[in-house]
């Protein structure tokens, strides 16, 4: 990348509001505190400068790009969203970016078929639900109306209070809801020591191989092969609904009048059933989209599904083909194109791979509203009443142009860089605000809304290089600088407006794990000790570190428990050398923000659990003293009391095999309903008595 002899004016501008925007401080913040530990609230907190706009101090233009960071590098800039006008406009912006591979691959086509024959084609997807239904077995005789159950159960832990997520395990406080091995539903009532099964059955094939052609040790390349597999990613439960998110695949490949052809087809399915009857449940319609399954919510009884489909450039496929380059939505009459005035992009993008939202009704069984968003993102975050998506990318500008001696000299630097998008969801899907940041998310946790400002904690690389370049003598020279690693915490208002940032914490080290309780935030970030930040955020325009433990190991999840105390996920490990030595506990005493210790601790002889990577996995119920997770010995249940301390209440193992060893670490969760704890595993439940911890049953299915 460089300037030309044209632009030095404007680079020139650039040199000088650079400049300008080195002598300002983070938003808010003391330049000779940016960055540091307060000692007391009151010395990094200062009255608003009411000459200055406060949408972003010392910036008189809010939707400007906003240049506080002391090094010049832009922290946010707002991005324009396109909506285009036909399908062609779509075409030529996919088109735009070139195929990769000079068309070496050709994709097979379907052309009108998929807009004309959809309706002769996409049944098929609806009519694997319905024969599944028809391979239920060990279904009880009678539905028996006994009363067994409470009112008082656990729900999936969630990221967002009042907003449901999908997981592999539901209960409604009367039955319990498990999703084995990704291919079938078991139900079975939560009767404490009479708990049983009530019916089972299958919603996914699995991999069920090649059909409308050979298998793969008769492999012919003058004839096309069709592969296809389903599997069921996670289930809901509503009323007398149930619902299952169900990711189907098909791959063809082959010669067609000597032609090498290749062609997938990646949907996903919110796949309904009629609970009514718990003992026959039964099979009622199936809605998609194109697209392999990203994340999904339930809220005030609608489903929303976010998948992403990839359109693979280098493919050449024609402009009438639409399903090859537009998302298709589907249900039982067949697939439609997605219409165009529902697909949008941010100017910025080249990538060529969609966000694809829909809403369905729980209760109607029918998608409401859909949109895609090409490179809209890979990170969901979903607040009561927006929904954001975050991508990151990577980039590279020029910050600067001057002479020195014979030579140009222009500066430029390069990383990763957010980019969000906050769309509302309830009444349709529009994008109402844009912003950036600087870095890349950990995960959905590093997003969080409060009183209508957006958190967001991102870990930053900062590259730069320098061009030196004698344009005499056409020679270049490159001078690459040091690369620091650090991180970040930046406030968005709700026009995604840069409000507050505290930046360059924590060099070489990354975020770990982030959590937000109302006006207090709380990461972890690691290399050889576990610093936990505490800020506080009430004053969204100057956020505070109000202190920094450090402590060896680090917390993969943080959960606010009880009024004062943060329990935390994690791993142990060497304070010399960073090495990991297995899982830990620990209960943070955050009474005194500015003086938070580890309250208790409890070093596991375990070495993993999906709980550290998939908060779903965890029990965390603080009106019960209750932690619970899956690792690779078992499931391992605990109370948590302040006078006693982590205590282990139960152990439960499973005899590996061959054929299940792998489903034990991604099928079990733990839940009580009333006074009884359930573990559920790929294999069996096992019910505890919550009080001694007891097993009261062991049910397999």
């Amino acid at each position: 990348m460089k300037i030309k002899n044209g632009r030095k004016l404007l680079a020139a501008l650039l040199a000088i509001l650079m400049l300008a925007s080195c002598m300002r401080a983070v938003p808010g913040e003391p330049a000779e505190t940016a960055g540091k530990v307060a000692e007391n609230p009151a010395e990094t907190k200062a009255e608003p400068d009411e000459t200055e706009d406060p949408a972003i101090p010392g910036n008189p233009d809010p939707g400007a790009p906003d240049t506080t960071v002391p090094d010049g590098r832009p922290v946010s800039h707002k991005l324009s969203v396109v909506s285009p006008a036909d399908y062609h406009e779509v075409y030529e912006r996919l088109t735009s970016y070139g195929n990769s591979y000079g068309g070496y691959y050709k994709k097979a086509t379907r052309g009108d078929v998929l807009v004309e024959e959809a309706v002769a084609e996409a049944p098929a997807a609806a009519d694997m639900a319905v024969n599944s239904m028809e391979m239920a077995y060990e279904v009880a005789e009678s539905a028996d109306t006994g009363g067994w159950g409470s009112d008082d159960y656990s729900e999936t832990n969630a990221q967002v209070a009042g907003i449901d997520e999908g997981d592999i395990v539901k209960t409604d406080g009367k039955y319990l809801y498990v999703l084995k091995n990704r291919t079938e539903i078991v139900i079975l009532t939560a009767a404490g020591a009479d708990t049983q099964v009530v019916s089972r059955f299958s919603v996914a094939d699995g991999e069920s191989g090649y059909y409308g052609g050979l298998w793969k040790d008769e492999y012919d390349p003058a004839k096309v092969e069709t592969y296809k597999n389903s599997y069921a990613e996670e289930i809901y439960v509503l009323g007398d609904t149930l619902a299952v998110i169900t990711d189907r695949n098909e791959y063809s490949s082959g010669e067609i009048d000597g032609v090498w052809r290749y062609e997938d087809r990646t949907y996903t399915n919110a796949d309904f059933y009629d609970i009514s009857d718990r003992w026959n449940p039964r099979y009622v319609t199936s809605e998609g989209q194109d697209g392999s399954y990203l994340t999904s919510r339930l809220k005030d009884g609608k489903l929303y599904l976010i998948t992403r489909k990839w359109v693979y450039r280098w493919y050449d496929y024609k402009e009438e083909d639409y399903g090859s380059y537009i998302p298709m939505l589907y249900n039982a009459e067949g697939m439609r194109v997605t219409p165009v005035d529902r697909i949008f992009w941010p100017e910025t993008t080249e990538d060529s791979d969609y966000t694809v939202i829909s809403r369905f009704s729980m209760e109607g069984h029918a998608m409401e509203d859909s949109a895609s968003i090409l490179g809209a993102g890979n990170t969901v975050y979903m607040s009561h009443d927006y929904l954001y998506l975050a991508d990151t990318r990577y980039y590279e500008e020029a910050v600067g142009e001057r002479t020195e001696s014979v030579y140009t000299v222009t500066d430029y630097v390069y990383g990763n860089r957010t980019e969000i998008l906050k769309l509302t969801y309830a009444d349709g899907f529009a994008v109402v605000a844009t912003g950036t940041v600087d870095g890349d998310l950990l995960n959905q946790f590093s997003m969080d809304e409060w009183g209508g400002n957006l958190r967001v904690v991102t870990t930053e690389w900062n590259n730069a290089y320098t061009i030196y370049e004698d344009k005499d003598y056409g020679f270049t020279n490159y001078q690459y600088k040091d690369s620091k690693q650090t991180n970040g915490l930046y406030v968005f208002d709700g026009e995604m407006n840069l409000i507050g940032a505290l930046d360059e914490l924590a060099e070489s080290e990354r975020v770990y794990s982030v959590r937000f309780d109302g006006g207090v935030g709380y990461f972890v970030t690691f290399r050889q000790v576990d610093p936990l930040f505490t800020v506080d955020l009430n004053d969204p325009s100057n956020p505070t570190i109000m202190s920094a433990l450090k402590i060896p190991g680090f917390s993969n999840y943080l959960h606010p428990w009880t009024d004062g105390l943060l329990f935390g996920l994690g791993q142990n490990a060497d304070e010399e050398t960073g090495r990991t030595e297995g899982m830990k506990l620990s209960m943070f005493d955050v009474s005194d923000p500015f003086g938070v210790f580890e309250r208790d601790k409890i070093s596991l002889d375990v070495t993993y659990s999906e709980g550290m990577y998939n908060h779903k996995a965890i029990l965390a119920a603080p009106g019960k003293n209750l932690i619970g997770f899956p690792t690779e010995h078992g499931y391992l249940l605990y109370t948590y009391t302040p006078e006693e301390g982590f205590r282990l209440m139960n152990e439960v193992t499973i005899d590996y095999d061959d054929n299940n060893w792998w489903w034990w670490d991604t099928d079990s969760r733990g839940l009580y309903v009333g006074e009884d704890i359930y573990i559920l595993t790929s294999q069996f439940a096992v019910v505890l008595d919550m009080n001694t911890g007891s097993m009261l049953a062991r049910v397999g299915y």
